[in-house]
């Protein structure tokens, strides 16, 4: 067998450096829409109405317009990307979501100006979330596939991490040089990055016409966001000002959470090689809707501590592992046709997008309804609990 002369090994060695910088982007695309951009918010949320800023329900609605935002971004990605590359595509979000946090030091502009710029975060998280990891796996080879769709996701338990861990420090500097600082992170990455992504190519339309039920899996995939939501968006604002605890600790149970984050994508990943999908997304459901039940039984607890501890571990779990999780099942459900599996996954994104943006609504209303009484967000979690429960039902009516 003849080896490799000099000029194949310089290529080889070339086109792995050039994809290892397009891994690099795209966990940092991943890491500023998603991870900073939603979860550095959630210990942001209480410390705003802690130092006046907001009012509870405003600050809930804050967070609600990243749900939002999130929902028009994933639904504007694939269309934008047949008229631009995804590659400046994605530059621009990530440039757009480190602007929205420089906004945020404009502590007495208008509503509509933080709204507007919230909403424009989750716009940014939504086009990265769609674009990001396809455009990486695309460079891969299929063997490294997986492994590669969850190297990029670990860009969201980074982000929880983060959030959990640094917060509350940069929070002592004050709400301000807060939101400073990750403008000034995300901007950082955007420029770092900025060369690393692939050369330019605008999508071809290859989806249309594209013939496949998957209802019923959609509204799982729904059921699944009102189920997750709770921790994923509001768990500091709950333990900080409902349990009375405070942003740090509260920041430290997310901190448990993040760490769960890093966690599921590689217990479920295991799972998924030694047991059907099938099963493995059914054990998940139970192990959120356990989560759920554990957040429950820490309203009326005298020491929560424990539970909380169990409750966004357990919680943790599914985010990111259920992405994980899930689209293996729509892989499923397209047949292994890639076309139908990859319209099956688009569309049961568009409804986690409108599962979660409905629920911080909701959310957002229970508090201003019943925030004094502390019961807005009892109710959002026996809701969750009752979604998840559904999730279950929904999928033994699942055929395929």
């Amino acid at each position: 067998m003849s080896k490799p002369n000099s000029s194949e090994v310089s290529a080889q060695t070339a086109g792995g450096a050039a994809f290892g910088l397009t891994v690099t982007a795209g966990l940092s695309a991943i890491l500023v829409g998603l991870g900073l951009a939603r979860f550095a918010f959630s210990p942001l949320q209480p410390a705003l109405v802690g130092a006046g800023w907001f009012s509870a329900h405003v600050s809930a609605l804050l967070a609600s317009a990243n749900l939002v935002g999130y929902l028009a971004g994933s639904m504007l990605a694939a269309p934008l990307s047949h008229r631009f590359a995804s590659t400046h595509l994605l530059r621009v979000t990530m440039f757009l979501v480190g602007l929205s946090f420089l906004a945020g030091y404009f502590q007495h502009y208008p509503l509509a100006w933080h709204f507007g710029w919230r909403f424009m975060s989750g716009l940014g998280g939504g086009m990265i979330m769609v674009l990001a990891g396809p455009l990486v796996v695309s460079q891969a080879k299929p063997e490294q596939r997986p492994l590669i769709s969850q190297v990029v996701l670990l860009g969201i338990s980074m982000g929880i991490v983060m959030a959990g861990a640094l917060m509350p420090i940069l929070l002592g500097n004050g709400v301000p040089a807060t939101w400073l600082v990750l403008g000034g992170v995300a901007l950082a990455l955007t420029a770092c990055t900025w060369f690393m992504w692939p050369p330019a190519q605008v999508t071809v339309k290859s989806r249309e016409g594209v013939q496949v039920r998957s209802g019923l899996f959609s509204l799982q995939y729904a059921l699944m966001a009102v189920g997750v939501v709770p921790q994923m968006v509001f768990l500091v604002d709950y333990i900080a000002r409902d349990l009375g605890l405070g942003v740090t600790a509260g920041s430290g149970f997310y901190l448990v959470y993040g760490l769960g984050a890093f966690l599921g994508p590689v217990l479920y990943g295991t799972a998924l090689r030694r047991a059907s999908v099938r099963f493995i997304l059914r054990l998940a459901i139970g192990v959120q809707l356990a989560a759920v039940v554990l957040l429950i039984m820490t309203i009326k607890s005298a020491s929560p501590h424990v539970l909380l501890v169990a409750s966004s571990g357990l919680a943790g779990l599914g985010m990111p592992g259920l992405v994980a999780i899930f689209l293996a099942r729509s892989q499923q459900i397209g047949g292994g046709d890639a076309l139908k599996a990859g319209v099956v996954w688009g569309r049961a994104i568009t409804a986690f997008s409108v599962g979660q943006a409905l629920c911080g609504f909701a959310t957002a209303h229970l508090i201003a309804v019943y925030g004094e009484q502390g019961l807005g967000y009892p109710v959002l979690f026996i809701c969750s609990a009752v979604a998840l429960i559904m999730a279950l039902l929904v999928d033994l009516r699942i055929r395929e």
